[in-house]
């Protein structure tokens, strides 16, 4: 009866080692899951003052977790942006990156300005996000979206 119990006991504990080295191996996410079109809102200071505005995040993500992609605001509230030394209230970026599967976190760069992402995917399908560019028109912003169903 006793060897029995350890026996069991024994083939238990292997076959949970087992499960926590092939859970562990394994990356939280795929390199293409931040592929897709997100939206949500953002809150930015920039050198016009504060806004809050919507955004929407198209990603094109590679099997090596290379990004291009595009990103666009439309103002809610509060001060807006700039375009060309121009006050808008609306306006789109291309950009690129790299995403990191095994942690969740991507980095994006606009290809037009120096704006500077720093995100990190909290679920399949909610993303959070910082931007931030110095410079002469300095923005920062704190972003959170969720994937737009296909």
């Amino acid at each position: 009866m006793a060897t029995l119990f350890s026996m069991q006991s024994w083939l238990v504990c292997c076959i949970a080692s087992a499960l926590a080295v092939l859970v562990g191996c394994s990356p939280a996410y795929q390199a293409t899951d931040l592929d897709g079109t997100w939206t949500g809102q953002d809150y930015t200071i920039n050198a016009r003052g504060k806004s809050l505005t919507t955004k929407q995040v198209t990603l094109n993500v590679d099997g090596n977790g290379l990004i291009s992609g595009r990103t666009s605001w439309t103002l809610v509230d509060g001060a807006g942006g700039n375009h060309l030394e121009k006050p808008v209230k609306r306006d789109s970026e291309e950009v690129i990156g790299v995403f990191h599967p095994e942690t969740g976190e991507f980095y994006l760069v606009e290809k037009q300005e120096t704006g500077i992402w720093q995100g990190k995917m909290l679920s399949r399908n909610r993303l959070h996000a910082f931007l931030f560019q110095s410079g002469e028109k300095p923005v920062v912003s704190m972003i959170e979206l969720q994937r737009v169903s296909d």
